[in-house]
């Protein structure tokens, strides 16, 4: 039987593009599209995916302004992404570093679609990097420990309201997609509720009651994610007042944390046709934050432009 969608979202950058993102096969085709592949053969031949569930997701990203679909006279088409597409790869930079620190998705195992690419060059000094997330106001070092949410985390009038069936179809896709043969960040990024959950642990929620006020995910399947981000090693729990339980994070979840800003930044430029509800405040300088990367070589700004993964 399947699971209601949750009865609220939050109101934010972050909640947008996880509306659109929080999928694994959307984030793999993501992926997939920044490493060159554009045809729909070279899709399914790169993620041995099925033909419909394919389509599905390479319209749904058309529709979500993520990939430009270009029918050239005589030719096949080509899905390319869009500068809203495009906009992504700090986010994506954000996921390869915390997969090739933290070891995942390198395992013998792993889909080669699924693997990170072995190094990152900064083309402007030629140097392999390790890219630095770091405060532009600043320079130093973005630490959630350092950041404070400033403004509604979570208004009255939640956006989305997942009440059309097309949203519905989207969370009980997201529920039962196969993932237990991904890698642990596709688990996690790679689903609507779990990327939400994560959201939340980072702006300090803890508790069950805490998760399902901030989420609006239902009972049901709030247990089954806490569950699996338990087992993925993303949360812990810690039992207080008796048979209750808070939910911690492991260094490993807080290290995601230039994920989820990347997200929320990417989603306040180019999904909110006004200024978002929520702005995220860098202690150190009492700026709002406007994260970025820096090549720790030659400590200049990174762009799309001027990186490349080999």
């Amino acid at each position: 039987m399947n699971q209601p969608p949750p009865k609220t979202m939050y109101a934010s950058g972050a909640s947008r593009a996880i509306e659109l993102l929080g999928d694994a096969w959307v984030l793999r085709l993501l992926r997939t599209s920044f490493r060159g592949s554009r045809r729909f053969s070279e899709f399914m031949r790169t993620l041995q995916v099925s033909r419909a569930v394919l389509s599905d997701r390479l319209e749904r990203m058309v529709n979500d302004q993520l990939l430009v679909k270009v029918c050239e006279p005589g030719g096949h088409p080509e899905y390319r992404l869009s500068d809203r597409g495009l906009a992504l790869w700090g986010a994506l930079v954000a996921m390869w570093q915390w997969e090739t620190r933290w070891g995942t998705g390198t395992s013998d195992d792993a889909a080669p679609a699924d693997r990170p690419r072995g190094q990152l060059v900064h083309l402007g000094c030629g140097a392999a990097i390790d890219p630095v997330y770091a405060c532009a106001h600043c320079r130093l070092p973005v630490s959630p420990f350092e950041t404070r949410a400033q403004g509604a985390w979570q208004i009255g009038t939640p956006q989305p309201t997942p009440q059309d069936g097309a949203t519905r179809k989207r969370f009980r896709q997201s529920d039962s997609d196969t993932r237990t043969t991904l890698p642990t960040l596709m688990r996690v990024y790679g689903d609507r509720w779990n990327a939400a959950i994560m959201a939340a642990a980072l702006q300090g929620q803890r508790t069950f009651s805490e998760f399902e006020e901030a989420t609006g995910i239902w009972p049901t399947p709030l247990t089954a994610r806490l569950e699996e981000l338990q087992a993925l090693g993303m949360l812990r729990a810690k039992a207080y007042a008796g048979s209750r339980q808070e939910y911690r994070m492991t260094r490993a979840s807080i290290a995601t944390y230039p994920i989820t800003l990347e997200l929320l930044q990417w989603g306040d430029e180019w999904l909110w046709e006004k200024r978002p509800p929520m702005q995220v405040v860098h202690a150190p300088c009492g700026q709002v934050l406007a994260a970025k990367w820096y090549c720790p070589s030659c400590r200049e700004p990174l762009d799309r432009g001027t990186i490349r993964f080999v």
